[in-house]
């Protein structure tokens, strides 16, 4: 899977994400009985205790949907849907792991992510989405200008919101995602990293603007425990954990 292609099919796990939060959050409080605190319990690692659905990340909500299928789910979507559902599991782990797709695979991702979201009405979201995909299409792309250890590389541009939501996008895919993966309590950024690995020149204010700002902790569901070192300096680093 090309840089770019990993950039879009992050961007559009997150536009998932939000759509599908309010969604599985209504059905599951709308169910006569519920299965989610089982489903809590037999998901410790996903870090989900405490939390409110809408604020889960969209591996688990991905998960649930599959869990509480006949209980919940199947009463307002069809085969296709749960298809997807499944679909869009394996996609997410392996955009979330690195690996290496063909185009064809990440189109795929994306018409499915697409097709997923107009089923639950979702339409701004699908057809953001559905650009992304249109922007696959179109006959180049910048190269990449840092092509090592993270690949996830959002290009700043108008479409996306200008530099700050390209660094929100890449902190998002390449730290967030991952940590939420891992065992690890807290979450660590450091300012002077993003910079050198997205490969920009003299952005140290957007980059903690964006790390330090609302949008970003509301996207990754993150409050910032601490700062360490300078402020506003590339080596300032933040230390965040989940919102409980």
């Amino acid at each position: 899977m090309s840089t770019n292609g990993q950039a879009e099919t992050g961007h559009a796990m997150w536009l998932l994400r939000d759509a599908l939060a309010p969604f599985v959050d209504r059905q599951v409080r709308k169910a006569p009985s519920s299965r989610l605190n089982e489903f809590v319990r037999s998901n410790s690692l996903l870090k989900l205790k405490g939390k409110r659905i809408d604020q889960w990340d969209v591996a688990a909500l991905l998960k649930l949907m599959q869990f509480m299928w006949h209980d919940v789910f199947r009463h307002v979507l069809g085969r296709s849907e749960r298809a997807f559902v499944t679909e869009l599991q394996d996609w997410r782990n392996k955009w979330a792991h690195q690996d290496r797709l063909p185009a064809e695979d990440v189109n795929r991702a994306l018409d499915s992510a697409t097709r997923l979201l107009r089923a639950i009405a979702a339409e701004s979201q699908a057809t953001e989405i559905a650009r992304l995909k249109n922007r696959l299409a179109e006959p180049s792309h910048p190269p990449d200008p840092t092509p090592h250890r993270r690949a996830v590389q959002p290009q700043p541009s108008a479409r996306h919101g200008g530099q700050a939501d390209a660094i929100r996008e890449y902190a998002l895919a390449n730290y967030v995602a991952p940590w939420r993966e891992s065992d690890a309590d807290t979450l660590t950024i450091r300012a002077g990293d993003i910079e050198r690995e997205m490969g920009l020149r003299n952005a140290t204010p957007n980059v903690y603007g964006a790390l330090e700002g609302p949008k970003f902790l509301s996207l990754a569901s993150l409050e910032l425990a601490h700062r360490d070192g300078p402020r506003r300096s590339t080596t300032t680093t933040y230390h965040y954990r989940s919102v409980s």
